[in-house]
């Protein structure tokens, strides 16, 4: 496909004027690629007039970056139709017998001076020759060296315009040439060509960035600065949403108007489409042209549905992408694509509505264009479109607005009582279907509804179109704008009984005009007769009844009614929820109904049970899950500002203060995340809009005064202040963290410095809580030199009086808080400081251990949880023991009274690594006793790893191993900071074999070994054949376990153990073994290629002959082996026969075709040039496969191998356009039109016209397919 490409004969078609502006606008263009403006380009005048010398000047004050055809910051260009030969080029650059004094000029600025012929194709030999008479031209100027001269024929210029679609596009229209319905940089927004176009724009707030944190409406000169800021970079993506007539379009026009605001975006890279119109080509095979061909261009899509953006934003984000796309739709939803900036429109000032209204219809007068700005509420389509039905003579002061909508419905044409009732019936729904084959025949089934003609009802919408009271996309069609259609469909409302509506809609194949219609309502939302239709659809018997067997669509017909009657769907959705496998993550809609419960929580009075609801969906959310988290979604319902809610600050407070209140430890997680939204004290943010049908919606509460400020964070410290005086340990230790980790927001950000004084006073004195005491240390380290003086002083008092003053609090500020959570380590030589630390937590535990009570008060939180401190704390007790023994005993002992289910080992290994440095003999004796030891036998691995692993530790871990009273992963430990560097290979086969025979053990040898095999460089270590030996027997464990008993484990350095361990010189019935285990686990579906993918490449490019019988002689299921392991594989860039030495396939083959074309089928017939893209990313240069060539070199019956290649050029999974894949195939395919042999080389022509048919067919099916996508209204 070739849509911007023109050939050299184009050019010459151009006329004089035509081919002078081509040069001026593919210069600007090629400025705006290096970031200067177009400005700097000069250009005009007739060819054959008097000028100095140049048609195109270009001069800037800034260098290039990257020249191309523009060489130079001064460059002058002299732009000629008729040909140009080396003579003529010669007297073209003098002027009565002397060098032109711009040529000169040029030379003395180190410029560039080119000649443009539109009528020459020069070989190299003729181009030399023209370069020659030109420097001969300058060869007496005194910096001749300086200028650089050059020559572009037509064929240059037609290589330099391929890399500007948007200048392309505008010579089409020049030559009659366009692309259908794809238009360069101009008016679109439809004006008048001889109306004044210019932006109108006031300070009027109606631009809201989605994208934002605030949100806060801007002006239009505001908005336009931000989009081209957003607009700026390569693969950037935005989204104009806003209601029809808003001037979404004449918006984006003025994006890339130099007379609006500053740095307008270049208007030559740009390409227009309105996907309402017939495209040729449609916009996803334009963009995916664009993308394969590497140019750079904004396309700016009009009516462009989300759907259809979603698709385009994939294609524009890949990597590499020179593109921005810029989509335009009326449609408003809660729908965010991701990597995609939404800017919002709203309706402009009736100010400036009415000054357009006088521009474009100046006999109207203001009195008139201002009470037509009234009516229409800033919507300029509506005022236009009622201007134009206004005489000059009449006044419209008096007019009531019934009275204006029936001069705006009947126009000029006179009243029509079956165009208003048809008008009426289709704006019921918010989009219909024209074609009478589709969709059930929309239009009769309407028709039925209205009682209505069916032809009547299609001519009526066909006047409806030529009066521009309907818009048109393909075969859909919709009344607009929604102020008229809205009225149109409360009459029809009144007018229609309810009968003859769900009697239609209510039909399985009129689903999708229901789920339209439920569109429609989701506005008329305080309109009665829209209430009573919408109560219909939930009774019994109807769609939405039960919503919890709605299905997808069924939800979404409930999502645009819900704003109709808000608190009835709260109701079902609250009766559903009695269904725990309805309220859950477990329901595949689960996200729709927590965004739709979202929204119903907006009123105060509703707020409760919405948010009860949503709790009980995240009840089994997983603690970190990234999908759709339904806790983030609730947490956001607890911002400050931009909570899309308008309960007040103590009705969400009361909401965490019973989750506090709950014996469920999921409540108190949960808590915690809102407490985090609600202490937020800066960069707020939310990616939601808060539309919800035609309903009011602001951005939530958010605090007016200082006094709304302090209800709510003094509210939610209050709630955490009643937990700091609770018994019950639990909730009291969370509100402990809470405000700890939050003291800084709440007094940096916040301000509230006497709540937070208060706070501390009363519970934090003399080392009484020590995260309290850290944060404040690093409040005073990163915001001290902030604060005024006498808020310093305040913080360093209450540092002062937090601060531990005994070795109890002291222990518990140093030993029970992790190192790098010290301000004291900030800034400076981070080791260093480390080591003052740690330095000082030994000392306490020398200090410790002479007061066991001391120890005894610390209790369990010696055990609790990991603290690095406490290795060096557990250093000091044994340091500072007088007996080894009986402090450990003691510490024993002092853990078993704490009844823990699960304890933490630290203190134990710091201890243990002490007494190793001061007497071995005394370690190992611990070392031993902790197998004796029922809470420490669990942590065996780890605490023998606090001392090197020596022969006797080595084989106690071989014993542990064999009584498999340990799990496997424990032994992983050793794999850990060179722990296993001590232990020999033979000593390590041991242990190893005897983890290998462990519940999943072999994913743990696995683990081990990747970090023993990862070696630095340079060192000389060569595992044993022995532990090798050990890896393969890992290796075929590994593949012998299915998915399902794997728990879905994966050794992440798999890749470096398979390297090793299947060397060349494993032994081949070994290889041979894994192999059939290997084809049997697929074949059974254990197991799928890409969980296996390092070992299949490796057993493939290794011993392919070992693989490929094993797979050739599965008769019956070689086909499915073949797929599995040679193709099945997402993320290899080609089979991997590919990557297998061709040497050994064809000696493999041994002369048999049938073995040939086996081969030729399992390997890639195309490789991707350059970068290794997989095949189904549709790289864009793609070559004939070294292997698929080298076969058939071999092959006897080379035919069939070309059939073969042939067959590959239509790939049977791929992303993007199969189309385009198929046409860069095809081209690699050409390579054989030159084949040595005569055979291959007929058969290839003869299949290179049957490739074209096929593309030419896929092309249409695509375009038909992404047409009718592109072209929904919704």
């Amino acid at each position: 496909m070739r849509y911007f490409e023109l050939q050299p004969q184009d050019i010459t078609s151009l006329s004089d004027g035509d081919l002078r502006e081509l040069v001026a606008r593919l210069c600007e263009a090629e400025l705006s690629r290096q970031n200067i403006h177009g400005s700097c380009v000069t250009w005009g005048g007739a060819q054959e007039a008097a000028d100095d010398g140049l048609d195109v000047r270009v001069k800037s004050i800034t260098n290039f970056s990257s020249p191309n055809f523009v060489p130079r910051k001064n460059t002058g260009i002299q732009v000629k139709k008729n040909a140009m030969g080396e003579a003529a080029c010669k007297k073209e650059m003098f002027d009565n017998g002397k060098i032109k004094d711009v040529i000169e000029e040029l030379s003395n600025r180190s410029g560039a001076y080119i000649i443009v012929s539109g009528k020459d194709d020069c070989s190299e030999k003729m181009l030399n020759a023209r370069l020659s008479g030109m420097k001969d031209a300058i060869s007496r100027l005194p910096n001749k060296d300086a200028l650089l001269i050059d020559f572009y024929g037509r064929d240059r210029l037609a290589t330099w315009l391929r890399s500007h679609p948007g200048v392309a596009l505008w010579v089409r229209s020049k030559l009659g040439m366009p692309l259908s319905n794809w238009a360069q940089y101009g008016r679109w927004a439809a004006t008048p060509k001889n109306q004044d176009d210019d932006f109108l724009s006031d300070k009027f707030p109606c631009v809201i960035d989605v994208s934002s944190p605030d949100k806060e409406p801007i002006s239009l000169a505001e908005g336009i600065k931000l989009t081209r800021t957003k607009l700026r970079h390569s693969g950037s993506a935005v989204r104009i949403i806003g209601l029809s007539g808003v001037g979404k379009t004449r918006f984006a026009q003025a994006l890339f108007e130099d007379a609006v605001g500053e740095n307008a975006l270049p208007a030559s890279d740009v390409i227009y489409a309105d996907l309402g119109d017939e495209l040729e080509p449609t916009a996803s095979e334009l963009v995916s042209y664009l993308v394969a061909n590497d140019l750079t261009a904004y396309v700016v899509l009009d009516n462009c549905p989300p759907d259809v953006h979603r698709k385009l934003q994939e294609q524009v984000s890949q990597q590499g992408a020179k593109l921005r796309l810029l989509t335009i739709e009326y449609d408003i939803s809660d729908d965010r694509p991701e990597e995609t900036d939404v800017i919002h429109l709203e309706p402009s000032s009736e100010e400036t509505v009415s000054k357009l209204v006088q521009r474009r219809f100046p006999d109207l007068g203001s009195t008139n264009a201002d009470k037509i700005a009234e009516f229409s509420g800033g919507n300029a389509r509506v005022a236009l479109a009622l201007a134009s039905r206004v005489e000059a003579d009449e006044t419209l002061s008096n007019f009531s607005d019934e009275e204006l909508f029936k001069k705006l419905f009947s126009q000029r044409k006179g009243a029509s009582t079956d165009l208003l009732l048809s008008a009426e019936i289709l704006s019921l729904v918010y989009s219909f279907n024209g074609a009478a084959d589709v969709f059930n025949n929309e239009l009769e089934t309407l028709s039925t509804i209205g009682e209505l003609n069916r032809l009547t009802l299609h001519r009526s919408q066909a006047e409806l179109f030529r009066r521009q009271l309907t818009q048109k996309r393909g075969n859909w069609h919709a009344i607009l704008p929604h102020a008229l259609a809205n009225r149109l469909a409360k009459t029809a409302l009144e007018n229609t009984p309810i009968t003859n509506i769900n009697t239609q809609l209510f039909k399985p194949e009129n689903l999708r005009l229901f789920i339209s219609c439920a569109h429609r309502l989701g506005y008329l939302h305080n309109f009665e007769p829209a209430q009573r239709l919408a109560e219909s659809w939930i009774k019994p018997g109807a769609p939405l009844h039960d919503i919890k067997t709605c299905d997808e669509e069924l939800i979404k017909a409930l999502d645009y009614i819900a704003p109709v009657f808000p608190n009835t769907v709260l109701t079902s959705i609250e009766t559903a929820a009695h269904d725990p496998n309805f309220a859950s993550r477990s329901n595949n809609h689960f996200s729709k109904f927590v965004h739709l419960l979202k929204k119903l929580a907006y009123e105060d009075e509703s707020f409760y049970r919405a948010a009860l609801i949503i709790l009980k969906f995240a009840a089994n959310e997983s603690e970190g899950e990234l999908r759709d988290n339904v806790v983030d979604q609730l947490s956001s319902l607890f911002s400050l500002h931009l909570s899309g809610t308008q309960a007040s600050p103590l009705r969400r407070q009361k909401f965490v203060e019973n989750l506090m209140n709950s014996t469920n430890s999921r409540d108190h997680e949960i808590a915690k995340k809102l407490f985090h939204s609600a202490f937020t004290a800066s960069r707020w943010s939310s990616f939601s809009t808060f539309e919800f049908g035609a309903r009011k919606r602001g951005f939530g509460w958010s605090p007016k005064t200082q006094k709304d400020k302090s209800s709510w964070y003094n509210g939610f410290i209050s709630v955490l202040e009643k937990k700091l005086k609770s018994t019950d340990a639990a909730p009291r230790l969370i509100a402990r963290e809470l405000l700890a980790s939050h003291f800084k927001t709440l007094w940096s950000r916040a301000k509230y410095f006497d709540t937070m004084e208060h706070i501390i006073t009363t519970y934090a004195s003399n080392g009484r809580w020590p995260e309290m005491w850290l944060s404040i240390k690093q409040t005073i380290f990163y915001d001290g030199e902030k604060c005024n003086p006498d808020l310093l002083k305040r913080i360093k008092a209450l540092e002062k009086l937090s601060a531990p003053n005994d070795l109890y609090s002291e222990i518990e500020c140093y030993a029970l808080t992790r190192t790098s959570d010290h301000a004291e380590v900030k800034g400076g030589d981070y080791r260093e400081k480390v080591k003052y630390i740690e330095k000082k937590i030994v000392e306490m535990g020398i200090l410790a251990i002479s007061n066991p009570d001391l120890l005894t008060r610390l209790g369990s939180k010696l055990w609790e949880k990991y603290i690095n401190a406490l290795w060096h704390f557990g250093k000091g007790l044994a340091q500072g023991s007088d007996d080894i023994f009986k402090t450990f005993e003691f510490l024993v002992n002092l853990m078993k009274a704490q009844s823990m289910e699960n304890i933490d080992p630290t203190i134990f290994a710091g201890f243990i690594k002490a007494v190793h440095t001061m007497n071995s003999a005394q370690a190992k004796t611990l070392q031993e006793r902790v197998l004796t030891i029922k809470e420490l036998k669990p942590h065996f691995v780890y605490l023998l790893s606090a001392t090197p692993i020596v022969a006797w530790g080595a084989k106690k871990l071989c014993e542990v191993a064999k009584t498999g009273e340990l799990e496997a992963w424990k032994f992983e430990h050793i794999g850990l900071g060179r722990i296993h560097e001590p232990i020999n290979d033979a000593e390590l086969s041991d242990i190893l074999r005897a983890v290998n025979n462990l519940e999943l053990g072999a994913f743990s040898t696995l683990e081990i070994l990747e970090m023993r095999f990862f070696t630095d460089e340079g060192s000389n270590y060569v595992p044993s054949a022995e532990l090798r030996s050990v890896g393969l027997v890992a290796i075929r464990k590994r593949i012998a376990t299915s998915r399902d008993e794997n728990r879905n484990q994966n050794s992440y350095g798999e890749d470096r153990v398979v390297d090793v361990c299947l060397s060349t010189d494993a032994p081949k019935d070994e290889i041979k073994k894994l192999v059939e285990l290997t084809c049997s686990s697929l074949l059974n579906h254990q197991l799928y290629a890409h969980d296996i993918e390092p070992i299949l490449q490796i057993l493939v490019e290794r011993f392919p002959e070992i693989i490929l019988d094993e797979v050739y002689n599965a008769t019956g299921k070689e086909k499915y082996l073949t797929y599995y392991i040679f193709d099945d594989n997402f993320s290899k860039t080609e089979s991997f026969l590919n990557s297998a030495p061709i040497n050994r396939l064809l000696d493999w083959c041994d002369q048999s075709q049938n073995k040939v074309q086996f081969l030729a089928k399992a390997a890639s017939s195309y490789s991707a040039v350059g970068k290794k893209e997989h095949l189904r990313d549709n790289p864009s240069i793609v070559i004939l496969s070294n292997h698929i060539m080298a076969l058939l070199d071999y092959s006897i019956d080379k035919l069939a191998v070309v059939e073969i290649i042939y067959a590959d050029i239509c790939p049977s999974s791929w992303s993007g356009s199969r189309a385009n894949i198929m046409e860069i195939r095809s081209k690699a395919f050409k390579a054989l039109l030159d084949h040595e042999n005569n055979d291959v080389a007929s058969f290839a022509k003869e299949k290179i016209t049957q490739i074209g048919i096929r593309i030419h067919q896929e092309q249409e099916s695509e375009a038909k397919r992404n047409g009718e996508r592109e072209q929904r209204f919704e």
